[in-house]
């Protein structure tokens, strides 16, 4: 019952901070805009947005959707008929071309043309920031990443930029601090306790004393893969961390290799460790069940950074901390007081989720994994097989 004690405590939590002041902006200021009710523009048009991600990844999409439907719950938009089936399809691209072809809003317009994502071949990076500078007709740019974000915020143009899905906004340059981006035109989510918080219930719940990692030997790659707050736990807690470095694929033509090299890195921290730490990386889900068979053969527990979709196809559990729905409400929140006056740098940066646990049955009697009854009452998700619908 004792080791369950810091997970339980850390679990019965809730995250949400005190609004706090931008020191550089009076109150009144902020308050004058607390009002989220739909408006169009002075001229009686749209505002229109764009959109910027970083790549394909499960979490920019989700974080999409979750902020088109926090924009119907406070009324900005208001027909979403046909929203979930392409939503559920996790491609971006066709979630923005539906709500770019849909009359969903009278008062948003989600601008075709207007979306990019920077691993694409023919991107061009100069020409998202021209347009910006130069046509100047988006007034919302919604950035997914921290290299959109980077992009965006720290370039000379005026557009209003609102980042998300930024391991840490502040460690990856684009925003000054958790207080203040630094910026009028820029705003960035931070929650920058969320891995210290999912490090420490893995931790608590697994007791490692040789943890394994697989990461791109980069300056972002240690950002995004919560490499420094394993680094700090590791130091408190005594346990030893052993590491293999791949090199994230930047084309369809570089993941074969990737794979292979990923596998290779895996066999070899099965013979190795006590638990791994499966980091965000290029993964795709499907291929998790045969890139962990080494794990499976040594009973290794398997925990996921990114979330549920890996437990459900195969690793052991996860702590979540990217609440991608709450964070939608809350960006969306964000979003139209801008829109109704608020300056980006005049608003509230920071929003914590509360941690939750997700279970793979089937992956824990593989890997004998015994679940005292005290982890079983502060489950929130349990998969009963790899790859359970």
């Amino acid at each position: 019952m004792k080791k369950f004690i810091p997970i339980l405590a850390i679990l019965t939590c809730l995250f949400f901070i005190t609004t706090m002041s931008n020191p550089a902006i009076g109150d009144s200021q902020i308050n004058d805009f607390t009002d989220d009710s739909p408006i169009t523009k002075t001229d009686g048009t749209k505002w229109r947005m764009g959109y910027c991600e970083s790549e394909n990844f499960i979490t920019y999409t989700q974080t999409l959707v979750a902020i088109v439907k926090g924009l119907e719950e406070i009324g900005w938009i208001n027909n979403l008929a046909g929203f979930n089936q392409v939503a559920d399809s996790g491609d971006s691209r066709s979630i923005w071309r539906w709500l770019a072809s849909t009359e969903v809003s009278p008062y948003l317009e989600f601008v075709d043309d207007a979306f990019y994502n920077l691993r694409e071949p023919d991107i061009d990076r100069d020409g998202i920031i021209k347009r910006l500078n130069s046509q100047k007709d988006l007034d919302i740019m919604l950035a997914m990443g921290a290299d959109a974000g980077f992009l965006l915020s720290n370039s000379q143009h005026d557009t209003n930029v609102f980042v998300f899905a930024a391991s840490n906004a502040v460690r990856s340059g684009i925003i000054d601090s958790v207080e203040d981006s630094g910026k009028d035109n820029v705003w960035a989510h931070m929650d920058e306790q969320r891995f210290v918080r999912q490090t420490k219930a893995f931790y608590d719940i697994v007791k490692f004393k040789k943890l394994g990692m697989v990461y791109e030997d980069s300056d972002n790659a240690r950002v995004y893969s919560a490499v420094n707050e394993v680094e700090s736990l590791a130091k408190e807690k005594g346990f030893e961390i052993v590491r293999y470095y791949v090199r994230e694929p930047r084309v369809p033509e570089e993941y074969p290799g990737y794979y292979q090299e990923v596998q290779a890195a895996y066999h070899e921290l099965a013979k190795q460790v006590d638990a791994v730490y499966v980091t965000i990386a290029s993964l795709e889900s499907e291929k998790l069940p045969e890139l962990f068979k080494p794990f499976y053969e040594r009973k290794v527990p398997i925990l996921s950074q990114l979330g549920n979709i890996e437990v459900k196809n195969g690793a052991l559990l996860t702590v979540s901390v990217m609440d991608e729905v709450n964070i939608g409400r809350f960006g969306a929140d964000n979003i139209t007081q801008c829109l109704r006056g608020a300056k980006p740098r005049a608003l509230e940066q920071s929003f914590q989720s509360a941690p939750q646990i997700t279970l793979n049955v089937e992956v824990a009697k593989m890997l004998d994994f015994k679940l005292p009854f005290e982890m079983v009452i502060v489950v929130d998700e349990a998969y009963q097989s790899i790859g359970a619908q």
